[in-house]
């Protein structure tokens, strides 16, 4: 068909789809009153079904319709007016009812009639009435009542006012109430109803014309409704001298009116949604419409697709080649150069498939996609209507539950594990396919009943299947089990059912859940374990997730002195506490083969009387009837524990023995040291001298060679003296030697020996012992400490600057320091650092210095342990920091 450029009649062929799914009874018509779409609720109501409406006339279809309705409904063409009315209809198998009519007319452009819109609604009542006559009466009384109905009369000449029955029940006052001229108007809504009541009554009585108008009241009871009044005034001599009509409730009608205007607003909404791709084609496969939806979905613009693609553009052409084949061979059409526009001039498609579209983009995406016909006024196919919706992300969540469900399948194969379900409303159960393999039974799981379960139960365990089921209806809580059932092959099999209990809002049981898993083999295997649990040289323990012993062996009986009874079942930290830190560490390990955290030897457990014993545990997780346990390798370590103390003391020991051999081999090595180097040079001097003695005959030589002689001899004396207590410095001392002594009282002692040494100098002495007052120490030894270290200040003082000597004493956690520092002449100890503590080592030009008293005193504090360290700076000063401990 060639494609054509002119508009259909209001495009109303497009929106017949939309008039189909109508809530309510409604239907459409043109000039000649052929049917150009009809609700599924008119063609229900009218009892239509099965026949061809469309295109034919209301009048064939209905001969039994009265000229007065027909001149009625040419009127309504003719003149474009509006019609409300309620009058019964006859049926062809007879039955009448009585219906409220809504006629409209539609335009096809401006002030141009296309047709009628009829909407009805039944109010017939469902009396049969036993007289023609009396039915009739009846019929018209009832058709009131049904229609709600009533008559009313103002008589302005005498100011009384005339309420029938029905109209009493309409605005829901008593039988007795008596209306006037006022308090009538009191019952309509203020805003808008009683304005325009009060403009139509002056209209009325000015000018005797006949009224009829919808109005909005408010009953006695406070209800709102909607009223239909129509009027018309008796004039007599000019005068209007009475006012009567009838009062219709159209509440209903009024709120069928609203549900279908915003059935029509919904139904525009959906075609104009953004959600929902909608796009029409016209006979010759054009797009004549493409709406917001289409735009978001495939990224083309109704601009570029209305009037110059078609479909085609989008669609995949395997796709649309099975589309055509499909629709052929469901009409009975050559699949051969189908085409479902030329070759389908009338029949109704509607064909619902999945699609991939393809976006401007590249990209595909999946839909839902329903294809409907639009047919003419003559009901002849005129194009398609295309509903899409995007169910790419459905498709995806369906590829995945695809996956989950084979995953399952295998992971029940692999386990010999099955699902159930058993539904207590209709007695219906359903078994997996893995659930029929182990029960060795024929069937897809829609066969499965209780009956064929129980037969195939272990003799021995049908009672407890039943108690168990009383149980579990009675608790509605399903407890796990095991027991053993019979295959058809004869095989005795040991299965562990799981299930779950689901209730409705009522608590009452709908349904029970569960799966069943084969443990035949694992059972078997549970015997052998016992076996080897027995034969293990430890203790056993196999405990559950919660930390409850499920299994003992009779090793664990005796390392905690426990009867099985007092055992079993028990929490395992009432036996070995604070071992749940370390099953947990076992229990998530990541470890794909075995998993073991190795042995665990910081425990001890608790026999029945209290007693501690020391153990060490080899624990791992294992799968074990479908759950996860621990297990537990429990060994004594009594005896071991006690031999590592031994071991660890003796080892102890050797350490102490060993730092005290190296300790005196590193003083041998530095006393050797010091007696190779200060007695080697005055032993070698004095021979040189003597040398020299024998071989001259000079008098007055070998007489100042003897004050030589007594030189040396004193430098030799003086160092033997020095050594001699430097060894006694590094022999033992006894606890008489040490004693608590008061820093205060040694410095008290030291300055009067030094007192015309200090006078002298004019040295400034400071102390600060706060924060330590005493010390337990060899009071020899510390006096010399003081002595030296400050006589040292003194002696090596600047003479640019008094002398200012501070001392201070700190304990920090029993840890004892002592510290003197001086403003004196300071030490370079890049240079001479290595040596600071040696014998006979003197780092200044001064007269009295001999090297001796930092050697004494560095010999005194390592003897007790302690250790005495320097910093100085040129011209500065130096500080002397001593550790006691």
């Amino acid at each position: 068909m060639e494609k054509t450029t002119k508009k259909s009649k209001s495009k109303i062929p497009y929106h017949k789809i939309f008039i189909e799914q109508a809530p309510t009874a409604i239907a459409m018509f043109d000039k000649n009153m052929c049917y150009i779409a009809a609700s599924n609720c008119w063609i229900k109501d009218y009892k239509l079904q099965g026949i061809e409406i469309i295109g034919h006339c209301h009048y064939d279809i209905f001969p039994e319709i009265t000229q007065g309705s027909k001149e009625l409904h040419q009127e309504c063409i003719d003149k474009g007016i509006d019609v409300f009315d309620e009058i019964p209809f006859t049926y062809k198998d007879g039955t009448v009812k009585l219906l409220s009519w809504n006629i409209h007319a539609w335009y096809v452009g401006k002030n141009e009639i296309g047709g009628l819109f009829i909407h009805t609604i039944d109010i017939t009542p469902n009396k049969e009435y036993e007289l023609k006559k009396a039915r009739t009466k009846e019929i018209f009384e009832q058709t009131k009542e049904t229609a709600k109905i009533g008559t009313w009369e103002e008589n302005l000449s005498t100011q009384k006012v005339y309420w029938s029955t029905m109209v009493k029940k309409i605005y829901e006052v008593s039988d007795n109430y008596i209306p006037t001229l006022n308090n009538t108007l009191n019952f309509y809504e203020t805003d808008q109803s009683l304005p325009q009541v009060l403009f139509i009554i002056n209209e009325a009585l000015d000018k005797g014309s006949s009224f009829d108008y919808e109005a909005e009241i408010i009953t006695a009871k406070h209800n709102r409704k909607w009223i239909r009044v129509m009027g018309k005034p008796e004039i007599i001599d000019g005068k209007v001298t009475r006012i009567f009509g009838i009062i219709q409730d159209i509440s209903a009608a009024k709120s069928a009116r609203t549900q279908l205007s915003q059935a029509h607003a919904q139904l525009k909404a959906i075609y104009n949604s953004e959600s929902i791709s909608i796009f029409s084609t016209d006979s010759a496969g054009y797009i004549n419409h493409f709406n917001k939806g289409a735009e978001k979905l495939l990224g083309y613009s109704a601009s570029e697709m209305e009037h110059k693609e078609s479909p085609m553009a989008f669609l995949p052409m395997d796709e649309v080649n099975k589309f055509r084949r499909d629709i052929a061979l469901q009409y009975g059409k050559n699949p051969d150069n189908f085409s479902h526009y030329k070759d389908l001039p009338v029949e109704n498609v509607n064909d619902t498939r999945e699609w991939t579209y393809i976006r401007k983009n590249g990209s595909t995406v999946t839909v839902q996609c329903t294809v409907s016909s639009v047919k003419d006024d003559l009901g002849k196919n005129i194009g398609f209507i295309v509903v899409s919706t995007d169910i790419s992300e459905l498709k995806k969540y369906q590829n995945e539950l695809i996956a989950k469900n084979e995953l399952l399948n295998f992971a029940e194969q692999i386990t010999l594990m099955g699902h159930w379900r058993r539904n207590f409303n209709t007695g219906q159960g359903y078994w997996s396919k893995s659930l029929h393999e182990i029960f060795e039974s024929q069937g897809d799981g829609s066969d499965f009943s209780q009956d064929k379960f129980e037969a195939l139960v272990h003799p021995d365990d049908k009672q407890m299947i039943l108690d168990h089921m009383r149980e579990t209806i009675q608790s509605k809580t399903f407890r796990s089990f095991t027991h053993k059932i019979v295959t058809p092959s004869g095989r005795v099999k040991t299965i562990h059912v799981m299930g779950k209990v689901v209730t409705n809002e009522k608590g009452e049981i709908t349904e029970i859940i569960g799966t069943t898993q084969d443990i035949t083999e694992l059972k078997m295997a549970e015997k052998k374990l016992k076996g080897l649990l027995e034969s293990a040289p430890d203790a056993i323990m196999i405990i559950n997730e919660q930390g409850t012993i499920q299994i003992i062996n009779k090793q664990t009986e005796t390392l905690f002195q426990c009867s099985p009874e007092e055992l079993l079942k028990e929490f395992i930290e009432d036996f070995i506490p604070n071992i749940l830190p370390f099953i947990k560490a076992a229990k998530f390990s990541n470890s794909n083969n075995t998993r073991q955290i190795g042995v665990v030897e910081e425990l001890v457990g608790l026999r029945k009387n209290g007693e501690e014993v020391p153990i060490s545990i080899n624990m791992g997780p294992v799968e074990w009837e479908g759950e996860l346990v621990i297990s537990l390798a429990i060994r004594d370590i009594t005896k071991q524990k006690s031999a590592e103390r031994k071991i660890i003391k003796a080892k102890e020991n050797l350490e102490v023995l060993a730092h005290k051999l190296t300790e005196q081999n590193r003083q041998l090595a530095d006393f050797t040291h010091i007696t190779s180097h200060n007695l080697r040079s005055p032993v070698s001097n004095l021979n040189s001298l003597l040398d020299i003695y024998k071989t001259t005959d000079d008098e007055v030589l070998k007489e100042s060679l003897f004050g030589k002689f007594e030189t040396v001899i004193n430098q030799l004396t003086l160092t033997l003296n020095t050594l001699i207590e430097a060894l006694k410095t590094k022999g033992p001392h006894t606890d008489e030697d040490v004693e608590e002594i008061e820093f205060e009282d040694v410095l008290s002692i030291t300055k009067d020996l030094l007192a015309g040494e200090i006078l002298k100098s004019g040295a400034s002495i400071t102390s600060d012992f706060s924060k330590c007052s005493k010390i337990k120490y060899h009071k020899i030894y510390l006096e010399s400490i003081f002595l030296n270290l400050i006589s040292n200040s003194m002696k090596y003082r600047s003479k640019s600057r008094k002398p200012e000597i501070e001392i201070k004493a700190t304990d920090l956690n029993g840890n004892i320091k002592l510290e003197f520092r001086d403003n004196g002449l300071g030490i370079d100890l890049e240079q001479h650092g290595h040596k600071l503590f040696g014998l006979n080592k003197v780092f200044h030009r001064h007269p009295d210095a001999k090297g001796v008293g930092l050697f004494l005193t560095k010999s005194q504090i390592e003897s007790m342990g302690g250790t005495i360290s320097a910093s100085s700076k040129v011209d500065v000063g130096t500080t002397f920091t001593i550790n006691f401990n």
